[in-house]
């Protein structure tokens, strides 16, 4: 199974109404990056908040601060791209897909007054 991101407005009725983003913007990698990366040693160790979350939850950021916290969260993962790539075994390319993904959705969910969730 896929570990996924989505950019979402709540609908009338309080339902999730996605946000498409281009073909493939929605992975945020396998399942096993829930412990494997977003929430590995490392990563905790950076201070990342919401990230580490995935571990053992879906990551559901509705407000701006916790739009913020995920953002910061993604680009404390990109600016330390090698110590995470190292430590947790994946090469930097695939982390930085997937991180830039959630990026993407954080904007799209901004741009939209919306929503981020990772699950």
């Amino acid at each position: 199974m896929s570990l996924l991101v989505h950019a979402y407005v709540r609908g009338p009725a309080g339902e999730m109404v996605f946000l498409d983003g281009p073909p493939g913007s929605d992975l945020a990698g396998p399942t096993s990056a829930r412990t494997g990366i977003y929430g590995a040693p490392c990563v905790v160790a950076l201070g990342a908040r919401m990230l580490p979350l995935l571990a053992t939850e879906d990551v559901y950021a509705e407000t701006g601060a916790e739009l913020d916290a995920l953002d910061a969260d993604c680009a404390l993962l990109l600016d330390n791209l090698g110590y995470v790539s190292a430590s947790v075994g994946r090469e930097p390319d695939f982390i930085e897909r997937r991180v830039r993904n959630i990026v993407l959705a954080i904007a799209r969910a901004r741009s939209a007054s919306g929503a981020v969730v990772i699950w």
